[in-house]
């Protein structure tokens, strides 16, 4: 799955937060904004939010 900037995904599953964007070169690590936060994140802790619904 590719992860887009600025598109909004769930992190583990359960919380919605939006990508800022990947913190290497190998797009493994993501800076993502979570609340008034924003934190590092591995891409496996993101999930598409459509493919949840379906779920």
């Amino acid at each position: 799955m590719e992860i887009e900037n600025g598109r909004q995904y769930l992190l583990d599953g359960k919380t919605p937060v939006s990508v800022v964007k990947a913190i290497n070169k190998a797009k493994t690590v993501y800076s993502i904004i979570m609340g008034q936060s924003i934190i590092t994140v591995e891409k496996e802790r993101l999930k598409n939010i459509e493919t949840v619904k379906e779920s």
